[in-house]
């Protein structure tokens, strides 16, 4: 539960040193959380959010469409490592295609390394 409060922390934090957002407008905040949402973790993630920012939900990374994030100032992506995210970075990436995604977006879990080989961007790893 630290690491997970540490991990909102420090998202929230870099939104501040990027200007995008102040601690006057923190309570005007809507951020969306794309992972399991049935998951212990999602609900310590979401539920350290609420106490926080004015508006949290949860969308299931599945199944989550790119324009469910219209309406959020923030997104954040909890794609952990698994035989199953293996086979689902072959296919597509839960934000959509590369080009068109423009939300903020803070990247939980190895959600950098799977949207990396999904969106084939460049660099190395490990």
């Amino acid at each position: 539960m630290n690491s997970t409060r540490a991990s909102v922390a420090v998202a929230i934090g870099a939104l501040f040193v990027s200007g995008r957002v102040t601690a006057a407008d923190l309570d005007k905040l809507k951020v969306l959380y794309v992972g399991d949402p049935g998951t212990a973790r999602a609900q310590q993630f979401t539920g350290f959010l609420k106490q926080n920012v004015a508006r949290v939900e949860a969308a299931s990374r599945t199944a989550f469409k790119p324009e469910q994030s219209e309406e959020f100032d923030v997104v954040l992506l909890d794609w952990p490592q698994s035989d199953l995210a293996r086979e689902a970075r072959l296919q597509r990436a839960p934000l959509g295609e590369r080009s068109a995604w423009t939300k903020p977006t803070v990247l939980l879990g190895s959600a950098g390394l799977n949207l990396a080989v999904v969106w084939k961007v460049r660099g190395g790893s490990g």
